[in-house]
């Protein structure tokens, strides 16, 4: 008989905490923490979240259990939890760090804000390597699974969230029920509901990207995110290929376009990010050269 990981391990070190027993809903807000909304219902607008897969590398399983701290989530690696502490956290998305400190009951905490209004946040991690402000692709390493702060229980998981910012105010709050936090979705597929287990969830996280082949009307310089004005390579005029899109900073080259594209580059960085301007599409979203719209990163 399959026994339950995660549940019967921490079964002892649970049982006191807050609100039947989630790992850390029973948070002491701080400064760090902005105001709980009047209402953790997720809006209609919340539906166009990105397409955000398993914050772990390509192929890995993870058992997830949403205990009574749903839409939280905490996870454990598959079989038996073994590898779990120490195993590499990667972005779901692409997006920009906004928060990475301790704190004193979560640990290591790092948020990183997505398209849309769209949050993630990983609490106990065993360390940070992203720092706030920072842009990242989806796929970045942000860190890795640890037992960091109190309410980690000793215990080595990932205590995650997806959030979504309701007010409009440039951030989202987390760990407590009441808390801006959504029902989290990998893949096309949402994880929710009190008390739930599932098992053996696979990541699709930085496994072979698709190419999608594009032609570029001029040779481009390529930079580092699309925010960056940092120069790490060039993209030659004629077919090319690209992986990914994704909005940001307006570029001007036969029109303007905020609309950038991930590519693998002819010189300097084996890959970088090229403005879609240099289709010749001007402001409208990017599609390769058999006319399928390039998905967001």
């Amino acid at each position: 008989m399959r026994i339950p990981q995660l549940n019967r391990l921490l079964v002892a070190g649970v049982a006191t905490a807050a609100l039947g027993g989630g790992l850390v809903a029973a948070f002491s807000v701080n400064a760090e923490t902005p105001a709980a909304p009047t209402s953790a219902t997720a809006p209609a607008e919340a539906q166009a979240a990105p397409k955000f897969r398993l914050p772990f590398a390509c192929g890995q399983k993870w058992q997830l259990n949403s205990w009574a701290h749903s839409p939280a989530l905490d996870m454990v690696k598959e079989p038996n939890q073994h590898g779990t502490e120490g195993a590499a956290l990667l972005a779901p998305a692409s997006g920009t760090v906004v928060a990475s400190f301790v704190h004193r009951n979560a640990g290591n905490v790092v948020q990183i804000r997505h398209s849309g209004r769209h949050y993630s946040t990983y609490l106990h991690m065993k360390y940070r390597s992203v720092s706030k402000g920072t842009w990242i692709g989806a796929g970045t390493k942000i860190g890795a699974v640890g037992k960091t702060g109190p309410t980690a229980n000793k215990h080595p998981h990932l205590h995650y969230e997806q959030g979504y910012d309701k007010n409009n105010n440039g951030s989202v709050t987390w760990g407590y029920a009441g808390a801006e936090r959504v029902a989290a979705s990998f893949n096309g597929k949402t994880y929710t509901g009190k008390g739930k287990e599932w098992n053996n969830v696979k990541s699709a996280n930085k496994c072979a990207p698709k190419k999608y082949y594009v032609t570029t009307k001029a040779a481009a310089t390529s930079y580092a995110s699309p925010s960056s004005t940092k120069s790490v390579g060039k993209l030659n005029k004629g077919r090319s290929y690209v992986f990914c899109a994704a909005a940001g900073r307006s570029f001007s080259y036969r029109g303007t376009s905020k609309y950038w594209l991930y590519t693998e580059l002819d010189s300097g960085n084996k890959s970088g990010w090229a403005s879609a301007a240099y289709l010749g599409k001007g402001g409208a979203r990017p599609k390769d050269s058999a006319g399928k719209t390039i998905p967001f990163c």
